[in-house]
C-alpha cells in the first residue's frame, strides 16, 4: 500500500502575537476574552512576588499554557494557540509596516 505523502506550505496570512513576558497577564488575557468566545486565565505565581508565570487559553480542544517565553498566536478569526518562541522566530517574521509602527519617529 503507498501512502501519498505530499509537502505544504503555509497560507499567507497575517495573525497577531505577544510574547508571554510575565509583566503584562493582565493586558494578554482581556485581549483574548476580547477577541474569543472562550476565556484566557491568568496563571498563579509560582513563588510569592514572582509574576504569573503562565496564561491558560481555553480552547475547543481543552486548555493551553503558554509559559514564559512562548507566544500566544491569534488568527483573526477567534482562534488562540502557543507557540514556543524558537518555533514561532523560525516561522513567523513581522508584517510589512510592524517594525515601522514599534520604532516611531523620534522627538
Amino acid at each position: 500500500m503507498a501512502v501519498d505523502i505530499r509537502q505544504y506550505e503555509p497560507i499567507d496570512t497575517v495573525i497577531e502575537a505577544v510574547e508571554v513576558n510575565g509583566h503584562d497577564l493582565e493586558d494578554i488575557v482581556a485581549w483574548i476574552n476580547a477577541e474569543s468566545k472562550l476565556n484566557g486565565i491568568v496563571g498563579q505565581p509560582a513563588l510569592r512576588g514572582r509574576s504569573a508565570e503562565y496564561v491558560e487559553i481555553q480552547t475547543p480542544e481543552g486548555a493551553l499554557r503558554a509559559w514564559l517565553g512562548d507566544y500566544i498566536v491569534h488568527d483573526g478569526n477567534g482562534s488562540f494557540w502557543k507557540e514556543k518562541r524558537s518555533i514561532f522566530q523560525r516561522t513567523y517574521t513581522p508584517a510589512a509596516g510592524a517594525a515601522e509602527d514599534e520604532g516611531g519617529e523620534g522627538e
